[in-house]
């Protein structure tokens, strides 16, 4: 078989390059042999060239993918957090507080030389159109609160903020979605959609909290987004709220899916059905509660990136001066507050009286004008000046000493037309020559004395009957006021009570309106198993203890200034309210200077707490000690704050204690803005079990080498952002799942678990 030669034209140039070379040189021509060492170079070079051509292509083709995918999950997680925090200050607005939150918007991919990745992408941020929450047969159980909320449905404008990056790489791209009232990261597959990190805010128990949203944003950006988390209408109070003809319910618009609310809810004991309807975009979700209870209402209104506009006001309430017992010639306090569609306060409100007709005269407490604004907590004070005699006003059915006034006090809308009125009815009663004239008469029926309200009306009628003090103890010093049948009631006429011994006012309820000083004794306000209300007033102890106690009901101490030498004890099984009260115990011995305990919920809103040796506070279901100030002067006292099945707010509070600082409760800790400090270099520790611990800018510090801090969330995750942590000792930060510490700071050698997530 023969092969067939090529042609010489497919021979290489190459070979022809060598023949030539060979006759040229070859035997008989040269004696110089050819050398060829510079074409194996050359071929040397250029498979190698082609080597490294053919690895960065493999690399780029599998290897930076995996690495782009790896770098939009990591932004993944730090827009997670974002939301997170994000939620915090939806939160901390719909309870009045302004804050700014910002979301990483872009994702960018580093550059790799020799390789190729994508320009950064730009995520979009967008609120959605709003569409309608309403709430049905919810009536108000307080007279003028209910004339408003009557069992009629109520409807509010609702929208939904949503951020959706732009990804390359991951295989479903993520909508992180807060609807005002759930949070949530959905993701598309198709037409399925899956939720993950859904959490709901709309039913807590016997609370109900509506918050809605309100913006209007659409911006795709390749930065960091700030968005301004502003409240529009807001306050810390609930209304409280039962059944009408039918149950109450809540409808409100979501993309959440049906499956996932009944798994939100369905630990819930007060929901007694949820119904789904996804006919509709968006589509609408309704929780049916349970009838026969009682439920507090919050309703909040927060822009997202916008100041909004002003509430409209809507209705208006007494808040103190009605049905009210007035001696001639005094001048009595009136105070409204003007309310928008959400229940919250009307600030700049335009308000008015109406005083035709009236006996006395009314004028607006800041001037001499029927008509006045509200203040920034949407109220406004009127002064009814009683005639200084009443006997000329007598009618013809008779002289027994007693005339009916009233008033109406209105608000107008910005065309100064009528929105609403609230009447202040008036008793006009002729008193004696030793009628005590006390400038200011509260918002209760006095006629003189304490009395022993029976039925439980708030007026001295039917079958009340007058209390007496009762004296005992040496020289008669020990008092006693004592209701045997209804609430104990001491009106303001009765006048501060002064003595060296004890002071005991006991009943099956307590409401107290008058000061009391012991100079030598303790003060105990003893409300059985019913509520004690104490607002405002001073209890004040030099020699003694005080205690506030029920042993099944609510204490209110709001405004109001405990002191004592001694303990200062209050125990509220349902609830305490101490908004905005002095607590001060210069107890220099024993275990607690200042305990308050209950096992309902603690309301320490801006309260001022101070004690010479310790001060303990425990709430079973919650604390609250927002913009609050607690303070310890012993190295040796402990400044604890317990809540066994709720959380802590503790955002703006300054605590400072000269011994030990610990917080444990079993859900989350705000600490926005706190400062808690042990200023003697003792320990500081705050335990959330079931919960985060979150906040931005606070500041926990001690010192000396027994100063250890320790944070600890073990079954949730960590957020300290741009806060100060600061111990002489050990630092100790855990977390169950994250630690975000962007922007803080804290010692080198600090113990922290998980490693933290820093900008």
């Amino acid at each position: 078989m023969t092969q067939k030669q090529p042609s010489k034209h497919t021979h290489s140039p190459l070979r022809h390059v060598s023949r030539g070379l060979a006759a040229r040189f070859g035997p008989g021509r040269s004696h110089l042999r050819p050398d060829q060492r510079g074409a194996s170079a050359i071929l040397g070079t250029m498979f190698a060239f082609a080597l490294v051509v053919s690895v960065v292509a493999m690399v780029q083709v599998s290897a930076v993918p995996a690495w782009n995918q790896q770098t939009e999950f990591e932004h993944l997680t730090e827009v997670e957090r974002d939301f997170g925090a994000l939620d915090e200050s939806v939160a901390a607005a719909s309870m009045g507080t302004q804050s700014r939150a910002s979301v990483e918007a872009g994702v960018n991919y580093p550059t790799r030389a020799l390789f190729l990745s994508p320009a950064g992408g730009a995520g979009t941020v967008r609120t959605t159109a709003p569409a309608t929450a309403t709430v049905s047969n919810a009536v108000a159980t307080t007279s003028g609160t209910a004339e408003h909320w009557d069992g009629t449905d109520k409807t509010f404008d609702a929208q939904s903020l949503t951020f959706q990056p732009n990804y390359e790489y991951l295989q479903s791209s993520p909508v992180f979605t807060h609807e005002g009232v759930a949070q949530y990261t959905a993701y598309s597959v198709g037409a399925n959609q899956s939720e993950v990190g859904a959490t709901q805010s709309l039913v807590d128990g016997n609370r109900i909290s509506l918050v809605l949203l309100e913006g209007n944003i659409d911006t795709a950006s390749g930065e960091a987004m700030t968005l301004g988390v502003t409240p529009l209408s807001a306050g810390t109070d609930y209304i409280t709220v039962t059944d009408g003809d039918g149950p109450i319910s809540i409808s409100v618009p979501t993309h959440l899916s049906n499956e996932t609310w009944h798994e939100l809810l369905e630990d819930e004991p007060n929901v007694l059905s949820i119904s789904y309807d996804d006919s509709v975009d968006p589509h609408v979700v309704t929780v049916t509660l349970v009838p026969g209870k009682e439920y507090d209402l919050h309703i909040a209104r927060v822009g997202i990136d916008t100041q909004g506009t002003l509430q409209d006001p809507v209705y208006i309430v007494d808040i103190a001066g009605d049905d009210a017992v007035v001696p001639p010639g005094a001048t009595h306090r009136a105070v409204v507050e003007v309310r928008d569609a959400q229940n919250n306060p009307v600030p700049n409100a335009v308000v008015r009286v109406n005083d035709a007709g009236t006996d006395g005269d009314v004028r607006a407490r800041d001037g001499d004008s029927t008509k006045t604004r509200t203040d920034a907590n949407g109220r406004a004070t009127f002064l009814y000046h009683a005639p200084d005699s009443i006997s000329s006003l007598f009618g013809d059915d008779g002289t027994n000493g007693i005339v009916e006034d009233q008033f109406d006090v209105e608000v107008l809308d910005e065309n100064l037309t009528t929105v609403d009125r609230v009447t202040f009815d008036i008793e006009l009663r002729e008193g004696s020559s030793s009628t005590t004239r006390r400038g200011l008469v509260a918002a209760v029926d006095d006629p003189g004395f304490a009395y022993d309200d029976k039925n439980r009306n708030g007026l001295y009628d039917g079958a009340d009957t007058k209390v007496l003090p009762k004296t005992s103890g040496p020289h008669g010093s020990d008092i006693t006021y004592k209701a045997t049948d209804g609430v104990l009631v001491v009106p303001p006429s009765v006048g501060t009570i002064n003595t060296s011994g004890s002071i005991e006012f006991v009943g099956k309820g307590v409401s107290l309106h008058t000061d009391a000083v012991s100079t030598g004794g303790n003060i105990k306000v003893d409300g059985g198993s019913d509520k004690v209300n104490a607002i405002g007033v001073s209890l004040t102890a030099t020699g003694g203890d005080v205690t506030v106690e029920t042993t099944d009901s609510t204490v209110d101490i709001t405004g109001a200034s405990l002191s004592a030498d001694g303990e200062v004890t209050i125990d509220g099984k349902r609830g305490v309210d101490l908004a905005s009260a002095g607590v001060t115990s210069y107890e220099t011995g024993g275990n607690k200077g200042i305990k308050i305990h209950s096992d309902g919920f603690v309301d320490g809103l801006n309260a001022d707490l101070s004690s010479q040796k310790d001060i303990y506070v425990d709430g079973e279901q919650g604390l609250s000690f927002a913009g609050a100030g607690l303070s310890t002067a012993q190295s040796s006292s402990m400044m604890e704050l317990v809540s066994n099945s709720g959380g802590a707010n503790l955002d703006g509070i300054v605590a400072l204690a000269d011994g030990h600082i610990s917080v444990s409760t079993d859900s989350g800790i705000s600490l926005v803005g706190a400062n808690v400090a042990s200023t003697k270099g003792q320990s500081i520790k705050l335990v959330s079990d079931n919960g985060k611990i979150s906040g931005r800018e606070a500041a926990i510090v001690t010192s000396g080498n027994t100063g250890h801090v320790t944070i600890k969330a073990p079954t949730s995750y960590i957020s300290l952002r741009h806060s100060n942590i600061e111990g002489g000792g050990n630092v100790v930060i855990e977390a169950g799942t994250s630690i975000d510490l962007t922007g803080a700071s804290y010692p080198a050698d600090a113990d922290i678990d998980p490693d933290p997530v820093e900008e």
